[in-house]
């Protein structure tokens, strides 16, 4: 009998013992799922900052991200740092001083899981360890975007200049002028800029795609009529975009 009841307590401990490493366990997936969310929602507001400031997002601290954070809440607490209750700006940040992800050594399953998120967009495997911390930069593919967007809105207001000026003030079709537009040669649309996913494969059947992107954001902006010369020009060319 007492042989069944020591069996009995034991099972009972192995029973607790894996229940509280199977919550841990699913704590930790949590965790780590919670770690890839806000590198994506730190990332997207890094961006934002960049794209108001006309700022590289890699060169965004924290305490710009905490300026713009909204108020009345503790997003400082939900976003910046770990999750351990005990967790501050000064001890176990998520976020440091930089506007870059920290990652404890020790903690794999958060490193693996930000690891596969940022696989396609650093190599990994160069990231070495500083006392016993990973950092990963958060905004690398936000700066190429936002030079590119930037680059994009460049050449919307060269095209612009030249479709106004050929067809209001020289006369010119508006057809024959589009084609102009559109003509190689001529350099108006950044297709390598251009970086927005058309899942499309094919080359000339991207670069179609390309162009009616370009022509889509002239229409968007001539729609505005912010002045005149875009009220006129809109009339000209809306058929045709």
């Amino acid at each position: 009998m007492l042989g069944n009841i020591w069996l009995s307590s034991a099972l009972i401990v192995t029973a607790i013992f894996s229940a509280g490493a199977m919550y841990k366990s699913y704590s930790d997936i949590q965790e780590a799922k919670q770690i890839q969310e806000h590198y994506e929602i730190i990332s997207e507001i890094k961006t934002l900052i960049a794209k108001q400031y006309n700022k590289e997002p890699n060169k965004i601290t924290r305490d710009e991200i905490i300026a713009h954070l909204p108020k009345g809440e503790n997003w400082e607490k939900v976003l910046l740092l770990n999750r351990d209750k005990s967790s501050n700006l000064s001890n176990k940040e998520l976020v440091n001083e930089t506007g870059n992800f920290e990652i404890s050594e020790d903690e794999k399953l958060k490193l693996l899981a930000l690891k596969a998120k940022l696989k396609d967009v650093i190599d990994v495997n160069s990231i070495e360890a500083v006392d016993k911390k990973y950092t990963f930069e958060v905004g690398k593919v936000e700066k190429n975007r936002v030079s590119k967007d930037i680059e994009i809105e460049n050449s919307l207001n060269r095209a612009i200049h030249f479709l106004g000026t050929e067809i209001l003030y020289s006369n010119k079709s508006a057809s024959e002028t589009m084609d102009k537009l559109l003509a190689d040669e001529n350099k108006f649309i950044p297709y390598d800029d251009i970086y927005q996913d058309f899942e499309i494969t094919d080359v000339g059947e991207l670069k179609t795609k390309k162009q009616k992107y370009f022509k889509s954001k002239i229409k968007d902006r001539l729609y505005k009529n912010e002045n005149a010369f875009e009220t006129r020009l809109y009339k000209e060319l809306k058929d045709l975009l």
